[in-house]
Protein backbone atom coordinates (compact mmCIF):
# COMPACT_ATOMS: atom_id res chain seq x y z
CA UNK A 1 0.00 0.00 0.00
CA UNK A 2 1.54 3.49 -0.90
CA UNK A 3 2.01 5.73 1.91
CA UNK A 4 -1.16 7.73 2.99
CA UNK A 5 -0.77 10.79 5.36
CA UNK A 6 -3.98 12.30 7.26
CA UNK A 7 -3.34 15.74 8.77
CA UNK A 8 -5.66 17.50 11.10
CA UNK A 9 -6.12 20.75 9.28
CA UNK A 10 -7.42 23.36 11.89
CA UNK A 11 -6.18 26.63 9.80
CA UNK A 12 -3.90 27.92 12.07
CA UNK A 13 -0.24 28.20 10.91
CA UNK A 14 0.93 25.31 13.14
CA UNK A 15 -1.37 22.64 11.11
CA UNK A 16 -0.29 24.51 8.17
CA UNK A 17 3.45 24.03 8.55
CA UNK A 18 2.34 20.50 9.38
CA UNK A 19 0.56 19.64 6.10
CA UNK A 20 3.40 21.61 3.57
CA UNK A 21 6.08 19.82 5.55
CA UNK A 22 4.33 16.39 4.98
CA UNK A 23 3.58 17.21 0.97
CA UNK A 24 6.97 18.15 1.05
CA UNK A 25 7.60 14.63 1.54
CA UNK A 26 4.85 12.68 -0.38
CA UNK A 27 2.60 13.29 -3.45
CA UNK A 28 -0.47 15.35 -3.13
CA UNK A 29 -2.53 12.17 -3.93
CA UNK A 30 -1.37 10.77 -0.50
CA UNK A 31 -2.24 13.34 1.43
CA UNK A 32 -5.61 13.86 3.36
CA UNK A 33 -6.68 16.36 5.86
CA UNK A 34 -9.04 16.39 8.45
CA UNK A 35 -11.10 19.51 10.42
CA UNK A 36 -12.93 19.18 13.28
CA UNK A 37 -15.92 21.89 14.31
CA UNK A 38 -16.66 22.22 16.91
CA UNK A 39 -19.05 24.16 19.14
CA UNK A 40 -18.23 28.21 18.41
CA UNK A 41 -15.48 27.20 16.14
CA UNK A 42 -14.44 30.33 14.01
CA UNK A 43 -16.33 30.77 10.81
CA UNK A 44 -12.61 32.40 9.71
CA UNK A 45 -10.71 29.14 10.87
CA UNK A 46 -12.33 26.79 8.86
CA UNK A 47 -12.31 28.88 5.80
CA UNK A 48 -8.53 28.98 6.19
CA UNK A 49 -8.51 25.24 6.60
CA UNK A 50 -10.21 24.57 3.52
CA UNK A 51 -8.40 26.97 1.43
CA UNK A 52 -5.32 25.48 2.97
CA UNK A 53 -6.38 22.14 1.62
CA UNK A 54 -6.67 23.32 -1.76
CA UNK A 55 -3.46 25.37 -1.95
CA UNK A 56 -2.05 21.88 -1.16
CA UNK A 57 -3.73 20.24 -3.62
CA UNK A 58 -4.74 17.37 -0.77
CA UNK A 59 -6.20 14.19 -2.49
CA UNK A 60 -9.45 14.62 -0.10
CA UNK A 61 -10.45 17.47 2.89
CA UNK A 62 -12.52 15.95 5.43
CA UNK A 63 -14.48 17.70 7.68
CA UNK A 64 -16.72 16.28 10.68
CA UNK A 65 -19.06 17.85 13.17
CA UNK A 66 -18.83 17.86 17.13
CA UNK A 67 -20.75 20.36 18.23
CA UNK A 68 -20.98 19.32 21.84
CA UNK A 69 -17.20 20.19 22.33
CA UNK A 70 -16.84 23.40 24.12
CA UNK A 71 -14.38 25.83 25.25
CA UNK A 72 -13.62 26.49 28.68
CA UNK A 73 -14.81 29.45 28.57
CA UNK A 74 -18.42 28.34 27.51
CA UNK A 75 -18.18 25.47 30.34
CA UNK A 76 -20.72 26.94 32.97
CA UNK A 77 -19.45 23.89 35.26
CA UNK A 78 -17.70 23.99 38.81
CA UNK A 79 -15.05 21.94 37.30
CA UNK A 80 -14.68 24.52 34.29
CA UNK A 81 -14.29 27.12 37.06
CA UNK A 82 -11.69 25.16 38.37
CA UNK A 83 -9.44 25.11 35.69
CA UNK A 84 -10.23 28.79 35.04
CA UNK A 85 -8.74 29.33 38.12
CA UNK A 86 -5.75 27.52 37.36
CA UNK A 87 -4.85 29.77 34.49
CA UNK A 88 -5.93 27.15 31.78
CA UNK A 89 -6.56 29.37 28.54
CA UNK A 90 -10.00 30.25 27.78
CA UNK A 91 -9.68 28.43 24.32
CA UNK A 92 -8.78 24.80 25.98
CA UNK A 93 -11.14 22.31 25.59
CA UNK A 94 -11.24 18.89 27.90
CA UNK A 95 -10.11 16.00 26.85
CA UNK A 96 -9.54 17.73 23.45
CA UNK A 97 -7.01 15.99 22.11
CA UNK A 98 -7.90 12.44 22.70
CA UNK A 99 -11.05 13.31 21.32
CA UNK A 100 -9.30 14.84 18.32
CA UNK A 101 -6.70 11.99 17.72
CA UNK A 102 -9.63 9.53 17.95
CA UNK A 103 -11.63 10.67 15.35
CA UNK A 104 -8.43 11.06 13.07
CA UNK A 105 -7.72 7.72 14.42
CA UNK A 106 -11.29 6.49 12.95
CA UNK A 107 -11.16 8.39 9.73
CA UNK A 108 -7.68 7.46 8.91
CA UNK A 109 -8.38 3.66 9.06
CA UNK A 110 -11.22 4.79 6.79
CA UNK A 111 -9.13 6.34 4.28
CA UNK A 112 -6.61 3.17 4.64
CA UNK A 113 -3.79 6.08 6.11
CA UNK A 114 -0.75 4.57 8.04
CA UNK A 115 0.12 8.39 9.71
CA UNK A 116 -1.84 11.07 11.28
CA UNK A 117 0.30 14.20 11.73
CA UNK A 118 -0.34 17.38 13.74
CA UNK A 119 0.69 20.30 14.27
CA UNK A 120 1.48 21.32 17.85
CA UNK A 121 4.31 23.26 18.79
CA UNK A 122 6.52 23.49 22.16
CA UNK A 123 5.25 25.83 23.51
CA UNK A 124 1.73 24.09 23.54
CA UNK A 125 3.26 22.02 26.15
CA UNK A 126 3.84 24.19 28.95
CA UNK A 127 -0.22 25.36 28.33
CA UNK A 128 -2.32 22.36 27.52
CA UNK A 129 -2.30 18.96 29.26
CA UNK A 130 -2.94 16.72 26.76
CA UNK A 131 -0.26 17.72 24.07
CA UNK A 132 3.57 16.34 24.47
CA UNK A 133 5.47 13.44 23.24
CA UNK A 134 4.79 11.39 26.40
CA UNK A 135 1.00 11.82 25.76
CA UNK A 136 1.16 10.92 22.21
CA UNK A 137 4.14 8.02 22.78
CA UNK A 138 0.74 6.38 24.90
CA UNK A 139 -1.85 7.56 22.63
CA UNK A 140 -0.03 5.31 19.80
CA UNK A 141 0.33 2.76 22.57
CA UNK A 142 -3.51 2.79 23.09
CA UNK A 143 -3.67 3.08 18.66
CA UNK A 144 -1.76 -0.84 18.80
CA UNK A 145 -4.17 -2.37 21.31
CA UNK A 146 -7.28 -0.69 19.26
CA UNK A 147 -6.45 -1.54 15.63
CA UNK A 148 -4.21 -4.80 15.89
CA UNK A 149 -2.02 -5.77 13.08
CA UNK A 150 -2.75 -2.26 11.93
CA UNK A 151 0.21 -0.07 11.22
CA UNK A 152 -1.08 3.40 12.30
CA UNK A 153 0.87 6.29 14.09
CA UNK A 154 0.61 10.22 15.30
CA UNK A 155 2.98 12.09 14.92
CA UNK A 156 3.67 15.64 15.97
CA UNK A 157 6.99 17.25 13.87
CA UNK A 158 6.67 20.70 15.39
CA UNK A 159 6.76 19.96 19.12
CA UNK A 160 11.00 20.81 18.76
CA UNK A 161 10.04 24.03 17.80
CA UNK A 162 8.82 27.71 19.58
CA UNK A 163 6.03 29.37 17.55
CA UNK A 164 8.63 31.61 16.26
CA UNK A 165 10.63 28.75 14.83
CA UNK A 166 7.30 27.57 13.44
CA UNK A 167 6.56 30.37 11.47
CA UNK A 168 9.98 30.88 10.09
CA UNK A 169 9.61 26.93 8.72
CA UNK A 170 6.60 28.65 7.23
CA UNK A 171 8.50 31.27 5.75
CA UNK A 172 11.08 28.86 4.17
CA UNK A 173 8.26 25.85 3.20
CA UNK A 174 6.13 28.88 1.52
CA UNK A 175 3.28 28.35 3.36
CA UNK A 176 0.64 30.56 2.43
CA UNK A 177 0.66 32.91 5.63
CA UNK A 178 -2.56 35.01 4.65
CA UNK A 179 -4.39 32.23 4.17
CA UNK A 180 -3.97 30.92 8.36
CA UNK A 181 -5.97 31.91 11.28
CA UNK A 182 -5.02 32.66 14.66
CA UNK A 183 -7.73 34.62 16.38
CA UNK A 184 -9.55 33.22 19.16
CA UNK A 185 -13.26 35.00 18.08
CA UNK A 186 -16.04 33.48 16.18
CA UNK A 187 -16.01 35.65 13.02
CA UNK A 188 -14.37 35.67 10.05
CA UNK A 189 -11.70 38.65 9.89
CA UNK A 190 -9.19 38.40 13.01
CA UNK A 191 -10.17 40.79 16.03
CA UNK A 192 -6.73 42.13 16.57
CA UNK A 193 -7.22 42.50 19.97
CA UNK A 194 -7.17 38.52 21.38
CA UNK A 195 -3.69 37.00 22.34
CA UNK A 196 -4.26 34.57 18.95
CA UNK A 197 -4.29 38.09 17.22
CA UNK A 198 -1.42 39.71 19.28
CA UNK A 199 0.94 36.41 18.86
CA UNK A 200 0.13 36.84 15.35
CA UNK A 201 1.26 40.13 14.88
CA UNK A 202 4.26 39.64 17.44
CA UNK A 203 5.61 37.17 14.50
CA UNK A 204 5.41 38.92 11.84
CA UNK A 205 7.10 41.91 13.72
CA UNK A 206 9.73 39.37 14.81
CA UNK A 207 10.10 37.90 11.46
CA UNK A 208 10.27 41.30 9.91
CA UNK A 209 8.32 40.65 7.49
CA UNK A 210 4.90 42.80 6.18
CA UNK A 211 1.83 41.03 8.08
CA UNK A 212 -0.97 40.08 5.56
CA UNK A 213 -3.70 40.22 8.13
CA UNK A 214 -6.71 41.62 7.75
CA UNK A 215 -7.94 43.28 11.03
CA UNK A 216 -11.67 44.39 12.14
Amino acid sequence: MSERVLVLLSGGIDSAVALWLVRRGIPASGVYTLTIDYHRRSRGEDECAARLAARAGVSSHLKISLSFLKDLEDQPSEAAMGYRDMGFPPVFIPVRNLVFYSCAAHVAFSISANKIVVGHNGEDVGRFPDVGTSFIERFNRLLRESLPKYRLTLEAPLLPYSKLEVARLAVDLGVPLEDTWSCWGPGTIHCGHCEGCQSRRNVFRELGIEDPTPYE
